[in-house]
This record gives C-alpha cells, sequence and structure tokens, in this order.
C-alpha cells in the first residue's frame, strides 16, 4: 500500500470539508483511527478501500496513490500544451485546454490557476476567477497557488464591488522585501554565482516594477502633460542606463510601450516629436518581434547572467508587437496624423511586417 495515503486521506477530507469525527462515523470506526491514518501512523483496513474512494468519489487507485506517477505526467503534459498556447496568445485555446483538463482531473489546483489565470485576460470572466480562486485559497495548502489565487482576487474584487476584500488580502501578503529574491540575495555567499545571478534578476524585477509603477503614475489625472511625459521619459532612461549596450531582447517590448505614449501625449504639443516616438517605437517593437525563439543571453554587465527564455513568457493576445502597435496608431488621437507621409510609411511598414511574420 502506497504511503501517501494519509497525505490523499488529509487532503480529500478537507477538501469534502467534513471531519474526521464525520468519516469515522460514516465508516462506522473510530475517530482515533482516521487520526492515525492521516499522521501516517496505520492504514485503513483493506476491506474499507472501496468505501473510502466512494466515499470521496476517487478511483482506490487514486486513493492510494498508485497512479500518482502516470497522472502527475499527464497533467503535466496539459500544462506545458497551457504554456506553448500562453505563449503565442491563444486565450481561447488556453481556457478550452485546461476546462477539458480539469474535467478529467477536476480536483487539481494547479489546472485550477492556469484556468484562472486564462479567463482573468477578459473582464466577462471575472465571476468564474473568483469563483476559482476563493476555492483554491479555501482548499489549497500550496503556497505558490495560493498565493496566486490572492494576486488574481486581488485585481478582480475591485470591479466587483469589493475593493476593501482585496485590500485586507494585500495587506496580509509579504513585502517585497521578503520575496525569496530579496531574501536569497542575502543568504548566498557573497561574490557567489548564486548570489549574482540573484542580484541581477532583481535588478531586472525592479526596473520593470518602476516602469509599471510610472505608467499607472503617468495615467493619473491630477499631473501635467509635461509630468506625464516625464514619467515615460524617465522610464525609457532606467532600461537605457540599466542595458546601456542595446541588447534588451524581452524589454524591447517595454519600450515600445513606453515610446507609443510618448507619442500620444506630445500630439497635444509638437506633432514632430511625435512621429519620432512613434518611429522609435516601431525601431523596438521590431527588435521584440525578431528574438529568435530560443533561450539568449542579456550582455550588459548589470545582467550577464539573465537569460531571455521564451518559454518563460507569455501574451494575453495573438499576433506581434508590431501588429499591436499598427492597432494603437488608429487610435483617434493620432487622425490628425492620417495625411501625414511619414505617418502613413509607418503604417505601411507595420502593416507588412505584421503579414510576413
Amino acid at each position: 500500500m502506497n504511503i501517501t495515503i494519509c497525505e490523499n486521506l488529509k487532503k480529500l477530507r478537507k477538501e469534502k470539508g467534513n471531519t474526521q469525527e464525520e468519516l469515522a462515523e460514516h465508516l462506522g470506526i473510530s475517530m482515533q483511527a482516521v487520526s492515525k491514518w492521516e499522521r501516517g501512523e496505520g492504514y485503513p483496513d483493506i476491506t474499507l478501500i472501496p468505501a473510502l474512494a466512494l466515499y470521496y468519489n476517487v478511483t482506490s487507485d487514486e486513493l492510494l496513490g498508485m497512479t500518482d506517477v502516470a497522472i502527475n505526467a499527464k497533467i503535466d503534459e496539459y500544462c506545458e500544451k497551457f504554456n506553448k498556447l500562453n505563449h503565442i496568445g491563444d486565450m481561447k485555446a488556453c481556457i478550452d485546454i485546461m476546462r477539458e483538463a480539469l474535467a478529467e482531473y477536476p480536483r487539481n489546483f494547479k489546472l485550477m490557476m492556469n484556468l484562472a489565470h486564462a479567463l482573468f485576460s477578459n473582464d466577462n470572466n471575472k465571476d468564474e476567477v473568483i469563483n476559482i480562486c476563493e476555492r483554491v485559497l479555501e482548499n489549497c495548502t500550496e503556497d505558490n497557488l495560493r498565493q496566486g489565487a490572492i494576486q488574481l482576487l486581488c485585481f478582480t474584487y475591485p470591479h466587483v464591488g469589493k475593493r476593501d476584500r482585496a485590500i485586507e488580502l494585500a495587506k496580509k501578503m509579504p513585502t517585497m522585501c521578503l520575496c525569496s529574491g530579496m531574501l536569497l540575495e542575502h543568504i548566498y555567499e557573497r561574490g557567489s554565482e548564486d548570489q549574482v545571478k540573484t542580484l541581477q534578476w532583481n535588478i531586472q524585477e525592479h526596473i520593470d516594477w518602476i516602469r509599471l509603477d510610472l505608467d499607472m503614475l503617468a495615467k493619473q489625472e491630477n499631473l501635467t502633460l509635461d509630468e506625464k511625459i516625464l514619467c515615460y521619459e524617465t522610464s525609457n532612461k532606467l532600461y537605457e542606463a540599466i542595458y546601456y549596450d542595446g541588447n534588451l531582447l524581452f524589454y524591447h517590448n517595454r519600450l515600445a510601450w513606453n515610446y507609443y505614449y510618448l507619442g500620444k501625449y506630445q500630439m497635444k504639443k509638437d506633432k514632430d516629436t511625435t512621429i519620432k516616438h512613434l518611429f522609435m517605437a516601431e525601431k523596438h517593437a521590431v527588435a521584440y518581434d525578431e528574438i529568435a525563439e530560443r533561450e539568449l543571453p542579456y550582455t550588459s554587465i548589470f545582467v550577464n547572467k539573465c537569460i531571455h527564455s521564451p518559454s518563460g513568457t507569455s501574451k494575453n493576445w495573438i499576433g506581434t508587437e508590431c501588429g499591436q502597435l499598427f492597432g494603437r496608431l488608429n487610435e483617434e488621437c493620432f487622425v490628425s496624423l492620417h495625411d501625414n507621409p511619414e505617418f502613413i510609411a509607418l503604417k505601411e511598414r507595420l502593416m507588412e511586417r505584421q503579414k510576413s511574420m
């Protein structure tokens, strides 16, 4: 009998939401016997296995842990398919594959969270995202999955009138200085390869968080136009300082967006400057789209231990960065540029690149 039965019994009981006493009463045995099973100090009599499996709506093999290897392999296969679809931004297919997986393994929390992340890309799915994440929080004991559920709930609750609940959850989370990267940089031996890699990874993370905060700050109504522009200029300077050699790889995406916003805000001041910013957005969009689908190293001394891995990136839209920029150039704020020869040529180049990718 596989020793994982004690963990399985405990997990299944918690998922069902019943007590040891209730299970004991159902089986006609003592609560002490159930307690011993869950502590791994004894096993159920073989004659009780079918009744236990029926009670928890699982097979006897699942209860005994006899099929864990095969089940985990199939779940990993589903997750691999999900990650590939997520990488290209096909969220509908991501949702479909996770619904198929959960039909087969309805109690797997990793599959639940994959589905929740895919659903989160569409505002119409808020209720289902909340239901999944609340179920994970209630029943799952894995920290990383619980934290992912809290993150999605914090992002979703404010849109359904539960901002106070989101704040309550967020305040229970550790601060940035308690995250694994910040702790590990102090734990690893000074000057070791592990410490240097962690320090550089943290630099990348911090720059990206600052960019996000500057982007959100720039969208505040109380800022002047010049202050909004300064937010994006400052963000670009940070990236250009860290990736001084121009090898931004994934982060070309960030500068493409920053220069688009600079162009958008400059429309109210100087259209010639707008065109220059949009050309820079094009440059970075093209560079992003041309990144090879393989692991590539960053080369700046600040991040030269970091690797860009395509398998570690995801998006919630299908297409190219050039295609995204082309779509944004059709926004109403750029209407007065529709007769500008440079703007027309820019859109034509982006359209051709979109077609060729």
